[in-house]
Protein backbone atom coordinates (compact mmCIF):
# COMPACT_ATOMS: atom_id res chain seq x y z
CA UNK A 1 0.00 0.00 0.00
CA UNK A 2 1.56 3.27 -0.77
CA UNK A 3 2.10 6.08 1.53
CA UNK A 4 4.24 9.12 1.79
CA UNK A 5 6.07 7.38 4.58
CA UNK A 6 6.93 4.62 2.05
CA UNK A 7 8.19 6.89 -0.55
CA UNK A 8 10.77 8.20 1.82
CA UNK A 9 11.85 5.16 3.29
CA UNK A 10 12.36 3.72 -0.33
CA UNK A 11 14.13 6.98 -1.37
CA UNK A 12 16.97 6.36 2.01
CA UNK A 13 15.51 9.28 4.26
CA UNK A 14 15.08 8.11 7.80
CA UNK A 15 10.99 8.17 7.98
CA UNK A 16 11.61 9.18 11.84
CA UNK A 17 13.89 12.65 10.46
CA UNK A 18 11.71 13.58 7.86
CA UNK A 19 8.48 13.51 10.17
CA UNK A 20 10.04 15.23 12.63
CA UNK A 21 10.93 17.83 9.71
CA UNK A 22 7.33 17.80 8.96
CA UNK A 23 5.94 18.98 12.69
CA UNK A 24 9.14 21.71 12.66
CA UNK A 25 7.82 23.36 9.63
CA UNK A 26 3.99 23.44 10.75
CA UNK A 27 4.62 24.33 14.32
CA UNK A 28 7.12 27.14 12.46
CA UNK A 29 4.72 28.29 10.12
CA UNK A 30 2.40 28.64 13.36
CA UNK A 31 4.42 30.64 15.43
CA UNK A 32 5.61 32.59 12.73
CA UNK A 33 1.75 33.39 11.71
CA UNK A 34 1.09 34.66 15.20
CA UNK A 35 -1.59 31.43 15.25
CA UNK A 36 1.04 29.89 18.11
CA UNK A 37 1.42 33.10 20.37
CA UNK A 38 4.93 34.06 22.66
CA UNK A 39 4.79 31.89 26.01
CA UNK A 40 1.90 29.22 24.44
CA UNK A 41 3.43 25.80 25.97
CA UNK A 42 4.22 23.15 23.80
CA UNK A 43 3.79 20.00 24.76
CA UNK A 44 5.47 16.47 22.89
CA UNK A 45 2.27 14.87 23.81
CA UNK A 46 0.10 17.75 22.19
CA UNK A 47 2.11 17.45 19.41
CA UNK A 48 1.92 13.66 18.56
CA UNK A 49 -1.66 13.72 19.22
CA UNK A 50 -2.06 16.80 16.61
CA UNK A 51 -0.06 15.11 14.14
CA UNK A 52 -1.06 11.22 14.37
CA UNK A 53 2.13 10.16 15.48
CA UNK A 54 4.55 8.74 18.28
CA UNK A 55 6.19 11.05 20.77
CA UNK A 56 10.04 10.75 19.14
CA UNK A 57 9.62 12.72 15.96
CA UNK A 58 7.19 15.10 18.06
CA UNK A 59 10.64 15.64 20.71
CA UNK A 60 12.57 16.00 17.54
CA UNK A 61 10.67 18.16 16.19
CA UNK A 62 10.22 20.17 19.45
CA UNK A 63 14.92 20.17 19.31
CA UNK A 64 14.92 21.75 15.76
CA UNK A 65 12.63 24.67 17.14
CA UNK A 66 14.49 25.19 20.16
CA UNK A 67 17.66 24.94 18.23
CA UNK A 68 16.46 27.85 16.03
CA UNK A 69 15.11 30.01 18.82
CA UNK A 70 11.37 29.77 17.72
CA UNK A 71 10.89 28.45 21.09
CA UNK A 72 12.64 28.56 24.65
CA UNK A 73 12.71 26.36 27.46
CA UNK A 74 11.51 27.17 31.31
CA UNK A 75 12.11 25.70 33.98
CA UNK A 76 13.40 21.48 33.77
CA UNK A 77 10.65 20.47 31.14
CA UNK A 78 8.10 23.70 30.23
CA UNK A 79 8.76 24.36 26.06
CA UNK A 80 7.04 27.57 25.22
CA UNK A 81 6.62 29.88 22.31
CA UNK A 82 9.86 32.53 22.77
CA UNK A 83 8.89 35.85 23.88
CA UNK A 84 8.24 38.94 21.72
CA UNK A 85 10.50 41.94 23.53
CA UNK A 86 12.37 44.72 21.97
CA UNK A 87 15.61 43.47 23.40
CA UNK A 88 15.03 40.12 21.86
CA UNK A 89 14.67 42.35 18.65
CA UNK A 90 17.86 43.73 19.17
CA UNK A 91 19.85 40.85 19.70
CA UNK A 92 17.90 39.95 16.32
CA UNK A 93 19.04 42.57 14.49
CA UNK A 94 22.96 43.63 15.84
CA UNK A 95 23.53 39.78 14.91
CA UNK A 96 22.15 40.63 11.31
CA UNK A 97 24.82 43.14 10.71
CA UNK A 98 27.15 41.30 11.44
CA UNK A 99 26.04 38.59 9.51
CA UNK A 100 24.04 40.07 6.10
CA UNK A 101 27.32 42.40 4.74
CA UNK A 102 29.79 39.79 5.12
CA UNK A 103 27.53 37.13 2.92
CA UNK A 104 26.83 40.50 0.65
CA UNK A 105 30.56 41.17 0.36
CA UNK A 106 31.42 37.66 -0.30
CA UNK A 107 28.25 37.39 -2.57
CA UNK A 108 28.99 40.44 -5.07
CA UNK A 109 31.75 38.93 -6.79
CA UNK A 110 30.57 35.86 -7.77
CA UNK A 111 26.40 37.26 -8.44
CA UNK A 112 25.53 36.38 -12.17
CA UNK A 113 22.69 38.10 -15.05
CA UNK A 114 20.37 35.30 -13.27
CA UNK A 115 20.54 36.90 -9.61
CA UNK A 116 20.22 40.35 -10.92
CA UNK A 117 17.21 39.62 -12.83
CA UNK A 118 15.72 37.47 -9.58
CA UNK A 119 16.92 40.72 -7.17
CA UNK A 120 15.09 42.86 -9.62
CA UNK A 121 11.80 40.65 -9.99
CA UNK A 122 11.44 40.90 -6.10
CA UNK A 123 11.80 44.60 -6.51
CA UNK A 124 9.14 45.07 -8.93
CA UNK A 125 6.51 43.15 -6.32
CA UNK A 126 6.79 45.64 -4.14
CA UNK A 127 3.87 47.66 -3.36
CA UNK A 128 1.64 45.10 -4.88
CA UNK A 129 -0.06 43.63 -1.80
CA UNK A 130 -1.00 44.68 2.06
CA UNK A 131 0.03 41.32 3.47
CA UNK A 132 2.23 41.66 5.77
CA UNK A 133 3.38 38.02 5.22
CA UNK A 134 3.74 38.53 1.37
CA UNK A 135 5.41 41.27 1.44
CA UNK A 136 7.96 40.31 4.33
CA UNK A 137 8.67 37.13 2.06
CA UNK A 138 9.24 39.73 -1.20
CA UNK A 139 11.40 41.35 0.52
CA UNK A 140 13.69 38.63 1.70
CA UNK A 141 13.53 37.30 -1.65
CA UNK A 142 15.36 40.46 -2.85
CA UNK A 143 18.21 40.12 0.15
CA UNK A 144 18.47 36.19 -0.64
CA UNK A 145 19.18 37.04 -4.16
CA UNK A 146 21.94 39.11 -3.52
CA UNK A 147 23.46 36.98 -0.52
CA UNK A 148 22.69 33.35 -2.30
CA UNK A 149 26.68 33.41 -3.75
CA UNK A 150 28.59 33.95 -0.65
CA UNK A 151 30.01 30.24 -0.91
CA UNK A 152 29.21 30.00 3.19
CA UNK A 153 26.59 27.75 3.47
CA UNK A 154 26.75 27.63 7.59
CA UNK A 155 26.27 32.00 6.87
CA UNK A 156 23.45 31.35 5.21
CA UNK A 157 21.88 29.08 7.06
CA UNK A 158 22.51 31.41 10.00
CA UNK A 159 21.07 33.97 8.08
CA UNK A 160 17.95 32.71 7.59
CA UNK A 161 17.52 31.22 11.07
CA UNK A 162 17.64 34.99 11.94
CA UNK A 163 15.31 36.41 9.49
CA UNK A 164 12.58 33.58 10.33
CA UNK A 165 12.98 35.24 14.37
CA UNK A 166 12.75 38.25 13.14
CA UNK A 167 9.64 37.64 10.92
CA UNK A 168 7.45 37.49 13.98
CA UNK A 169 7.83 42.18 14.66
CA UNK A 170 6.95 41.95 11.08
CA UNK A 171 3.70 40.53 11.69
CA UNK A 172 0.20 43.09 12.05
CA UNK A 173 1.16 43.87 15.86
CA UNK A 174 4.43 45.19 14.41
CA UNK A 175 3.92 46.06 10.75
CA UNK A 176 4.34 49.45 11.50
CA UNK A 177 8.02 49.16 12.80
CA UNK A 178 9.44 46.89 10.14
CA UNK A 179 9.17 46.87 6.25
CA UNK A 180 6.61 48.98 4.61
CA UNK A 181 4.40 47.50 1.85
CA UNK A 182 6.44 49.60 -0.86
CA UNK A 183 9.66 49.03 0.38
CA UNK A 184 11.56 48.74 -3.23
CA UNK A 185 12.36 52.86 -3.36
CA UNK A 186 14.64 52.39 -0.15
CA UNK A 187 16.49 49.63 -1.45
CA UNK A 188 16.98 50.40 -5.14
CA UNK A 189 19.94 51.94 -4.34
CA UNK A 190 21.45 49.02 -2.80
CA UNK A 191 20.15 47.31 -6.05
CA UNK A 192 22.13 49.67 -8.24
CA UNK A 193 25.75 49.68 -5.96
CA UNK A 194 25.51 46.00 -6.24
CA UNK A 195 25.08 45.66 -9.96
CA UNK A 196 27.92 48.00 -10.12
CA UNK A 197 30.23 45.35 -8.02
CA UNK A 198 30.62 48.36 -6.25
CA UNK A 199 31.33 45.98 -3.11
CA UNK A 200 32.88 47.96 -0.29
CA UNK A 201 29.86 50.80 -0.79
CA UNK A 202 27.12 48.28 -0.89
CA UNK A 203 27.73 46.31 2.46
CA UNK A 204 28.79 50.20 4.11
CA UNK A 205 24.57 50.56 2.71
CA UNK A 206 23.78 47.59 4.03
CA UNK A 207 25.12 47.99 7.01
CA UNK A 208 23.92 51.91 7.62
CA UNK A 209 20.26 50.33 6.68
CA UNK A 210 19.97 47.63 9.28
CA UNK A 211 21.20 49.89 12.06
CA UNK A 212 18.98 52.53 11.01
CA UNK A 213 15.94 49.90 11.06
CA UNK A 214 16.76 48.55 14.11
CA UNK A 215 16.83 51.85 15.96
CA UNK A 216 13.50 52.70 14.48
CA UNK A 217 12.12 50.11 15.79
CA UNK A 218 13.10 50.98 19.14
CA UNK A 219 12.06 54.58 19.12
CA UNK A 220 8.60 53.29 18.04
CA UNK A 221 8.39 50.84 20.73
CA UNK A 222 9.23 53.15 23.51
Amino acid sequence: MYSPRNEFEMAGEPATLNTAQTIAQALREQILSGALPPHTRVTQRDLAAKFGFSPMPARDAVKMLLAEGLVVQEGSKTIVVAPVNTADFVEIMDIRTLLEPRALELSIPNLTPEDFAAARAALARSGTTGDPRQVVADHWDFHRALYGRAGRQRLLNLIEQHHNLLVRYLLPSWAQYGVMDDWAGDEMALMNLVEQRRTAEAVAWLKEDLLLARDRVVRTAR
